[in-house]
Parts: structure tokens; sequence; C-alpha cells
């Protein structure tokens, strides 16, 4: 029953030499949340993560800025963030995993600090491009500008005017492009649908006014009639050349009157 008390004990111990410091620190100073902590890098996570601890790793690299994020990360540098991404302090809620009664920073947030061991006047603000990555997204916010990348495409937003593509795929181009390409498709079918019919309606035109010349020149002319025509052009009766065919002798007078008997 002892043993397993003594080992917790050993382990609290350990756990107390953890989070100590190696060396005095001063007391530091807390500037709020942020929702952006550039130019502070990260030094990764760490299990027993607290203020102290992390203070204490910045002072080793001589920075006078550190920040706290997710309960596990620490981040050093030289600069106080940007005025311009302060947030609301309760987005920095989670608790240190070192230490439950201190707060490291939020899931979308960072506590940042100075180490003491300069006076707050006495560090630079940091004015440059802001950049804030999200799932699928990164945005980077400047003096004039903020740069939106999404899915592939760059979307540049300037002081005083509205969101400019700068590249990527152009959605609204292609949207375009292809209902253009719809209505030409469309301008051409037309065009060979209607000249096809133009040019089946001068056929009709002509075979219509090529039937009316041969109708008008036949109405005015002498037509042929089987009916009426000479039996004596026909090629079968003229090769008989008998007189019983009904065939009218050319010697003969028919100026006169013929008196014809008739059997009834």
């Amino acid at each position: 029953m002892k043993f397993p008390t003594a080992k917790a004990a050993i382990a609290a111990s350990l756990l107390s030499l953890a989070v100590q410091p190696a060396f005095a620190l001063k007391t530091p100073t807390e500037l709020g949340c942020y929702k952006s902590v550039q130019p502070l890098k990260d030094l990764g996570k760490w299990l027993y993560q607290t203020e102290g601890y992390c203070q204490e790793q910045c002072v080793k690299q001589k920075k006078p800025v550190f920040a706290l994020f997710k309960g596990s990360n620490c981040f050093c540098g030289d600069k106080i963030p940007a005025k311009s991404q302060k947030t609301d302090s309760k987005l920095c809620n989670l608790p240190c995993n070192g230490f439950g009664e201190h707060k490291c920073g939020g899931k979308t947030a960072y506590a940042v600090w100075i180490t003491g061991e300069v006076d707050e006047e006495d560090i630079d603000i940091y004015d440059g491009p802001i950049t804030q990555t999200s799932p699928g997204s990164t945005t980077t916010t400047g003096p004039d500008t903020t740069v939106i990348t999404k899915a592939g495409e760059t979307i540049v937003i300037t002081a005083g005017a509205s969101e400019e593509k700068s590249s990527g795929p152009n959605t609204a181009g292609i949207a375009a492009g292809v209902v253009v390409g719809v209505v030409a498709l469309g301008a051409i079918i037309g065009g060979v649908f209607f000249f096809l019919k133009y040019k089946k309606r001068k056929a009709s035109e002509e075979e219509y006014r090529r039937h009316a010349a041969i109708s008008s020149f036949v109405a005015g002319g002498k037509p042929y009639s089987q009916s009426s025509a000479d039996s004596r052009l026909d090629p079968s009766l003229m090769s008989q050349r008998r007189q019983s065919n009904g065939s009218i002798a050319d010697d003969q007078d028919f100026s006169r009157r013929i008196l014809k008997v008739c059997r009834i």
C-alpha cells in the first residue's frame, strides 16, 4: 500500500521540478488575447506547458515576447503582435497542460505576454502582413491589402476597393466563357439551318419558275396531242401503208363535201 504512495510522490516531485524555471524570472506582463501572433515563432507542444515554462524558453532565446496557444504551444518573438489582431479575452480560456489554474491561450486565439526582461515601451509593435490559416484557406493581411487564398484561388482586397481575384481558376470567367460558347454554337447551328432552308426555298422557286415557263410556252404554242394527231404520223401505221387502216389518200380532194353511207 505504501509503494504506490511513494511512487506518486516521486512523480509529483519530478513534475514540480519540470515546471520550475532553472533561473529566476521577472514577473511577466500579460498583453491580452490575439487572433494572430506574427512574427512570433512556435516552439512546439509540451506536455507540461505553463506560463513560467514558456517564459523561460523565450528568455533563454533573448526574446522579450511570448505567447501560449491551445494549452500546449509556446511562441517567442522580438515584437508585440499588431494591435489590429487583438480579440476577446474569452477566447483565451484553455487551461495550461502543466498547471490547470492558469490559462494558456485558446483553440483559435493566443495569450500574449512580455517576459519582463525588457520594458514594453522598448519593444516594437509588428506592422507587417498578417497571415491567418484556417482549414482550406490562408489569409494574409497587410497595411493596405488583405490576401485570401482558398481552394487554389487568390483574392486580393485593397483599401477602399472590392475583392480582386488575382490568380487561380476564375469561376465567373469560366461561366461567361461557357455561356458565350453555347451562344456562339447556337448561332452557328441556326445560321446553317436558315442557310439550308434558304437554299431549299430558292430551289423550289427556281423549279416553280421553270415549270411556269414551260406551261406558258405550251399554252401559247400548239401542244402535241395523241388524240388529235394525224394517224399517218403513227410509225406502226406508216410501216403498214395499207388503205384498210383508215388512212386518207393524199391525192384526194377534201375541200368538197363527201356523202357517206352508213349501215343502220
